[in-house]
């Protein structure tokens, strides 16, 4: 059956409109903190992409006419959100129809390709949810737009720094709320103690909020209204930052419940944007704390690249920025012992972005800062432009490091320059001497379906395998897990190994999942080396990366809450 996408939206929205926001707000950022739960949550089973959808849900609202008092309601509930899911589920399904053949199509192998290259494409750039930690947004932030500062001040009255630590202040609001509200004190009262002073005191059940300690009140109310644990003041702002500097921030990333057209699902959220709800003058509500920090990179980016001078600045940041952090995090897995070569150039006068070599391994890595355009929902006009883009970032990256990687293949000597002339000789490399050589591509943003698995897009050189490609963030998660979990040198080359040999058989958008079930044995050498095996993941392969993050810490520079990840105190909550 045809769904009709608009019709179906408009259903949603209407019905997602009869809900008071701050309680419906409130209650949407409950069911994201299910989303970590293992297993997941049985309210939020059956839809696709959790975070992304519920999201939508509250866009859905705040973009809606506020109903008369008659007609609204304070929550919803099981059998509505129900309701709510079915049609997300149609609307999921509506999109994937694009993609379905029509009458006129002539189905050919051709025809196959495209569509099972450009619909997974699309399904995942709209479907995937934040996945980077807070800390790696948080870093962006500061190294990408921190030499643009006097600009950015200039625009919007704050610098980068302001825009950092006002976000690192309402982060703490939840953690605060529980600490004051909900965590037990010493002294306190238990709740065998409390149900027997209710007894003694002849109180029936129904009777004994009016009765119970104000923490115990706290916690009803709360369960009562979720939203509670995530809304603040103005003067909670002010009492740090003055008045101007909170005004401000305010007024860039605050939303207000109005009707707009916004409707379908690929569309841009408002709250992706502004995802702080201003209730009152004074009272403002979060929604999902790591929004908040993605919404500043989101603001600060759309203004450096608004300006043909200042994008090209930005750009060349970006890039810079990107080489260094490719550096820094395998050094810091080598514990510094490899030695490295950068911008070098070869023999054949090609520059090159890094070269590592420790005892034996080399790795020949090409950084791709380039931007990863939004796909378009119509098969023949998504399928060039993903081209384009494969073609410029990964393809381009893998051509670049087999220039590298051709010499190590063919036992040639690898004359390492510091210039394109050639006139100051580095190093002559005995590429002999190294048993392994894997080429990395590693770029700035997630390619989902046609990074993870190369088979589908990648044009590799007969004598080569294929290389690694992999998001920063992806790898910087993935090598402080290997660094938490003991690994050396010998497990990533292990992993290496391993992952050449998944192309063609991989089935994920995500390449945490991969390396989530590389460290958890889920996939080993002897699971790729039998070549009928296919490997379907799902999220629950990543989990280990969360469990670590939430209860020892990953290790970033900089990492937040470590007292109450590492206490053994605290329930986890969200990203914390």
């Amino acid at each position: 059956m045809q769904i009709d996408l608009t019709q179906k939206s408009r259903e949603l929205k209407e019905f997602v409109s009869q809900y008071e926001t701050t309680m419906f707000l409130g209650d949407i950022s409950s069911l994201m903190q299910e989303i970590r739960f293992n297993p997941p949550s049985q309210t939020l089973k059956g839809l696709s992409s959790p975070q992304r959808q519920l999201m939508y849900l509250a866009g859905l609202n705040v973009s809606s006419a506020i109903p008369d008092s008659s007609n609204t309601k304070s929550q919803f509930s099981d059998e509505e959100f129900e309701h709510m899911k079915n049609l997300l589920n149609q609307i999921e399904e509506g999109y994937e129809q694009f993609f379905y053949p029509k009458p006129e199509d002539e189905i050919d192998e051709e025809w196959k390709m495209r569509r099972m290259i450009s619909m997974p494409t699309f399904l995942s750039y709209f479907n995937q949810g934040l996945l980077n930690y807070e800390e790696q947004i948080i870093e962006r932030v500061s190294e990408y737009f921190t030499p643009l500062n006097a600009e950015i001040k200039n625009h919007f009255g704050l610098e980068v720094t302001d825009f950092i630590d006002i976000y690192n202040l309402i982060d703490k609001v939840p953690n605060n709320f529980l600490m004051d509200k909900i965590n037990k004190k010493e002294g306190s009262k238990s709740w065998d103690q409390i149900c027997n002073e209710m007894k003694e005191k002849n109180l029936l059940p129904w009777e004994w909020q009016d009765h119970l300690p104000q923490p115990e009140t706290d916690l009803f109310n709360w369960m009562h209204d979720n939203g509670m644990m995530l809304r603040f003041s103005k003067e909670y702002l002010n009492e740090s930052f003055g008045n101007s500097k909170p005004d401000l921030f305010l007024e860039i990333f605050t939303s207000n419940r109005a009707k707009t057209n916004f409707l379908y699902y690929t569309e841009k959220n408002v709250l992706h944007y502004k995802p702080i709800f201003k209730i009152d003058s004074d009272t403002f509500q979060a929604i999902e704390m790591n929004q908040i920090i993605q919404a500043v990179y989101n603001t600060l980016f759309e203004f450096c690249t608004s300006d043909e001078k200042l994008r090209e600045k930005f750009y060349a940041i970006r890039g810079k920025r990107l080489e260094e952090k490719i550096e820094n995090t395998i050094q810091r897995f080598f514990k510094n012992k490899a030695h490295v070569h950068k911008g070098y150039f070869t023999q054949d006068g090609k520059e090159q972005d890094l070269l590592f070599l420790i005892d034996g391994l080399a790795l020949i890595v090409e950084a791709k800062a380039s931007k990863r355009d939004e796909p378009r929902r119509e098969p023949e006009k998504a399928y060039p432009l993903i081209v384009s883009n494969f073609e410029e970032v990964i393809q381009k990256g893998y051509d670049q490091a087999y220039r590298v990687k051709s010499k190590f293949i063919s036992r040639d000597v690898l004359q390492i320059f510091k210039d394109k002339e050639k006139r100051q000789h580095v190093i002559d490399i005995k590429t002999k001497n190294y048993q392994n050589a894997f080429s990395i591509v590693v770029t700035l943003e997630r390619f989902g379906q046609i990074q993870t698995d190369l088979l589908w897009m990648l044009n590799i050189y007969e004598n080569d395998e294929y290389p690694w490609s992999i998001c920063i963030d992806d790898l910087e998660a993935f090598l402080l897990l290997m660094e938490r979990l003991g690994k050396k040198k010998s497990d990533l080359t292990q992993f290496l190994l391993v992952r050449e040999k998944l192309h063609g058989r991989l089935f994920t958008a995500d390449e945490l999942e991969v390396c989530g079930a590389f460290v958890t044995d889920k996939i080993n050498i002897k699971h790729a080396n039998v070549a009928k095996n296919v490997f379907a993941l799902t999220p629950a392969f990543a989990d280990i990366f969360d469990e670590i993050y939430q209860k020892k810490g990953l290790g970033f520079d900089n990492e937040k809450n470590m007292e109450i990840k590492t206490s053994g105190k605290y329930i986890p909550l969200g990203g914390f």
